[in-house]
């Protein structure tokens, strides 16, 4: 039996994440440009920027926030809204998990104030970042094209996605799940929950909802590739395509970020937005600035917003939700009819 978590410890393990990133900061600083210049520049962006900066980034918050709704309409899933947006904010606590996969803590959240079946909402978290995926994809479209194989890289891509999706929509798929479920008794009672999930996903992943989810992740996300132009010309940079090379570079260390599947895609995301640095002639003093400040105002506000939203709305039965033994693991699938 694994000992609940308290608030203390989340702010604890947020602090440590804090702490690893000064670190990787310093560190890149330090082996890839001149460390008074990076601070000259991070400390010249006026507040105003600064102001729009973030304006970009909630701008992206609110899109995906509208995107969950939606979801959650489509499933006749009905949630206050006050509750919902504490729901949604307090799952930025856990960006820091591979691929985003921690924010199955909002079915968490969900099934203890309102008891409503993680099977049933499980199934949104799964289409969030399907759909992110594939906005983030687009967004790369364009910048694709101009490496050598880049067009037959985003083809497979789409291809491996389309044939992703088709898969989770055909019953045939999830008989053969069902079948599997049967290779072992402590296994046959996911049953129910699969079935709920198969409910669940034909609802949010048929062609009339991802008219409207996969247009809401490519304008969101596209938010915060507008929010890292913005640094770079808060800094005074001036180059050509400068919209298009943040955009694209923002997307597609997105992408290898999730890809990796290491916690909030840290050493990747960056890596692979200061190679595409690299090869569009960002200097290098400003290439380093404008990925450290995109990520902190990316990824590290999301995780400091979700902890303090959740901690100034939590009731200490959520606690819960940030607990995931064998055994709580097992109810969730089992005991949430």
């Amino acid at each position: 039996m694994q000992k609940a978590i308290s608030l203390s410890s989340i702010i604890l393990r947020l602090s440590l994440w804090l702490a690893v990133a000064a670190v990787l900061f310093l560190t890149a600083t330090a082996m890839f440009a001149d460390f008074d210049r990076v601070i000259k520049l991070l400390s010249g962006i006026s507040l105003q920027w600064l102001g729009l900066i973030i304006l970009a980034v909630l701008f992206n918050y609110a899109l995906r926030f509208a995107k969950w709704s939606w979801f959650l309409r489509l499933l006749n899933i009905r949630v206050p809204f006050k509750l919902n947006l504490w729901v949604f904010f307090s799952a930025f606590t856990m960006v820091l998990s591979p691929a985003k996969l921690g924010e199955l803590v909002k079915s968490l959240l969900l099934k203890n104030r309102l008891g409503i079946p993680i099977s049933a909402t499980a199934p949104i978290i799964m289409a969030e970042r399907l759909t992110d995926l594939i906005g983030l994809l687009i967004l790369c479209a364009a910048g694709f094209s101009q490496f050598a194989y880049g067009g037959r890289m985003l083809l497979l891509t789409g291809a491996l996605i389309a044939s992703g999706v088709i898969c989770l929509t055909r019953p045939s798929f999830w008989n053969l799940a069902d079948r599997a479920l049967n290779l072992h008794p402590k296994l046959a009672g996911l049953k129910s929950a699969v079935r709920a999930m198969q409910q669940s996903t034909g609802s949010i992943l048929n062609l009339k909802a991802m008219m409207v989810s996969v247009p809401l992740s490519a304008i969101s996300w596209a938010g915060e590739g507008v929010a890292l132009f913005m640094i770079f010309r808060a800094m005074g940079l001036q180059t050509d395509n400068l919209p298009a090379i943040s955009i694209f570079a923002h997307a597609f260390g997105s992408i290898a970020g999730a890809l990796s599947f290491l916690p909030g895609g840290l050493l990747v995301t960056e890596g692979t937005m200061g190679m595409f640095f690299v090869f569009a002639a960002i200097p290098e003093a400003q290439a380093v600035s404008a990925t450290f400040l995109i990520r902190a105002l990316t990824l590290w506000f999301a995780v400091c917003l979700g902890t303090l939203v959740f901690a100034f709305g939590h009731q200490r039965s959520d606690l819960q939700a940030f607990t995931l033994s064998p055994e709580s693991s097992s109810s969730c699938a089992t005991g949430d009819q």
